[in-house]
């Protein structure tokens, strides 16, 4: 349902005039996030880039000023046993498709400053730095361990799929929620957003010791800041 509803908001959209700027952004962004286990805490860090196409009208809508579309990659490594780390290049893993809309309030008299929440919605395949695995005595000579992982709920196109060795439900699909501080320079020409927001992502957690396994399911609000880049091409 979720993903029927952003597939039709991305058609209006795409049918509204475009009497505005049109830019392409280029955006960098650090998350970090702690996950209480029953045995151990895991920490998930890391860094994405995303390039998108923006489309600002000159006159903001009832609901928003302007939509994006683009491509987002993130900074991930693959974990052996218990935590070893390994660099890992995979076209596939940590790869997704963005949407965002947003509203903008104007904090200046030229309109050079201005301020805005926005909704992004990805897909993509999570790259293996979400799936990690905390291992530690229990004390008694034996060894408790917590395993996080995100909760995939979306379908991968068969022939992605096939090329990619992937199961065919191995997507995630979250939101983002953040407020961006724009700064236009040069006329317009650019524009510098810092930006603060949450992730919102569903995490499996498993413990487990000498006395069996606990499963549990955890929405999880992730802290993401970043700075994006924008030029205007029209």
């Amino acid at each position: 349902m979720k993903r029927a509803l952003a597939v039709a908001a991305l058609m209006h959209l795409l049918q509204l005039p475009a009497y505005a700027d049109g830019r392409i952004n280029f955006r960098v962004d650090f998350n970090r996030t702690n996950i209480d286990g029953a045995y151990n805490d895991v920490g998930l860090k890391w860094q994405g880039i995303e390039f998108e196409f923006e489309q600002e009208f000159a006159t903001s809508k009832v609901v928003i000023s302007g939509f994006s579309f683009g491509l987002r990659r993130e900074l991930f490594y693959a974990f052996t046993g218990f935590g070893g780390e390994k660099d890992v290049r995979r076209w596939d893993e940590g790869t997704y498709l963005t949407l965002r809309m947003y509203r903008n309030f104007d904090l200046s008299s030229d309109r050079s400053w201005s301020i805005g929440p926005s909704v992004a919605i990805f897909w993509g395949i999570p790259g293996t730095t979400l799936d990690r695995t905390i291992e530690q005595r229990d004390g008694v000579g034996g060894y408790d361990y917590t395993h996080v992982f995100p909760m995939r709920n979306s379908d991968v196109p068969t022939l992605i799929a096939q090329k990619g060795e992937l199961v065919g439900d191995s997507a995630l699909f979250y939101p983002e929620l953040s407020v961006a501080l724009r700064k236009k320079l040069a006329k317009g020409g650019i524009t510098l957003d810092w930006i603060g927001g949450l992730r919102i992502i569903r995490f499996g957690i498993v413990d487990s010791n000498a006395l069996g396994d606990i499963f549990g399911e955890r929405r999880v609000f992730i802290p993401t800041i970043g700075l994006r880049v924008g030029f205007r091409i029209f």
